[in-house]
């Protein structure tokens, strides 16, 4: 007789890899709806968009990956040797196994031990790119100060930014920022006005109006001060701005009621009086010479003085 019995593990454990599978492909192709608004155009690095920004996923995934190939650590392993509570490197887990970058053993007796797979291994790879990547280091710092100031002081107060060095903002996949790299985020950040320099001692900063904006927009620094304004519009009826705006103004006019007959007409009676004036046959040559393109007329003979009296009737 045939065995009815039903392995219910064995489903569950198959049911839960293909949610996985619907995950990992919704985080890799995920469907992009294209957004028009505030003249911002959003800027894609080439190398994507992953952990970076969370330093203890990061530390977790690397933790994992320095685990034996085919091997499994558990996360009372990690929660011991890190410090962090056990409760919270459950849920850095289940991040990382949602975003499809560890799996766990998924049997009952050691639900909890995980091992990095072949995408986690691709995310790594990923990071350590990113990681010896001068822009894109520089891009998170200037980024990552921002915010941080905006939560720190918000309401405009004089704030040291070396304090930033201490917080967890200051890493970037994995690796911590420098000071020099937080000094060069600090000037494009003041040049661009979106931070200010109080000029005390020790220094101090605060985030202007402008550095408030950006961080409420969502934007980062780079796609709010690229961000398209709105231009300048203008009637204009003859040579009369009657609306407008102020702002650089570039007019092309093109004159068509310019007639050139008329210069040509003049250029010939320049010609036909030359020789009252005495001047010598050098200065008629010049004083007569008109432009290969345009037509000349034929010369006007001077009457006479005897064809100018009109003869006498008898």
């Amino acid at each position: 007789m045939a065995n009815k019995d039903i392995d219910h593990r064995a489903i569950e454990k198959h049911v839960k890899e293909i949610n996985k599978a619907y995950q990992r492909a919704a985080k890799k192709y995920p469907v992009t709806v294209p957004v028009t608004g505030k003249g911002f155009t959003t800027s894609a690095g080439i190398l994507g968009v992953g952990i970076e920004q969370d330093l203890q996923l990061v530390r977790l995934l690397v933790w994992l990956s320095e685990q034996p190939r085919h091997g499994f650590a558990e996360q009372a392993a990690y929660a011991e040797q890190s410090g962090v509570p056990l409760e919270d490197v459950q849920v850095l887990a289940h991040a990382l196994e949602r975003d499809g970058l560890i799996d766990s053993m998924g049997s009952f007796d050691q639900a909890d031990a995980y091992r990095v797979t072949d995408d986690g291994r691709v995310e790594l790879r990923r990071l350590a790119q990113l990681r010896s990547d001068p822009a894109a280091r520089h891009r998170y710092a200037t980024d990552a100060f921002l915010r941080w100031l905006y939560t720190t002081a918000h309401d405009q107060r004089p704030t040291d930014p070396t304090v930033f060095l201490t917080t967890g903002e200051s890493h970037f996949a994995g690796d911590e920022l420098s000071g020099t790299e937080l000094h060069y985020a600090l000037a494009r950040l003041i040049h661009s006005g979106l931070v200010g320099d109080v000029s005390t001692e020790p220094k101090t900063v605060v985030i202007t109006i402008d550095g408030i904006d950006c961080v409420l927009s969502g934007a980062t620094v780079s796609d709010y001060l690229n961000r398209t304004r709105p231009g300048d519009y203008y009637s204009i009826i003859g040579t009369n701005v009657v609306a407008g705006s102020q702002g650089k103004v570039e007019q092309h006019n093109h004159n068509n009621a310019f007639d050139p007959s008329a210069m040509r007409e003049f250029a010939a009676l320049v010609q036909q009086l030359a020789p009252t004036y005495g001047m010598e046959p050098a200065q008629q040559a010049e004083t007569s010479a008109t432009p290969k393109s345009s037509p000349r007329r034929p010369a006007v003979r001077q009457p006479s003085q005897a064809e100018s009296v009109p003869p006498s009737i008898p």
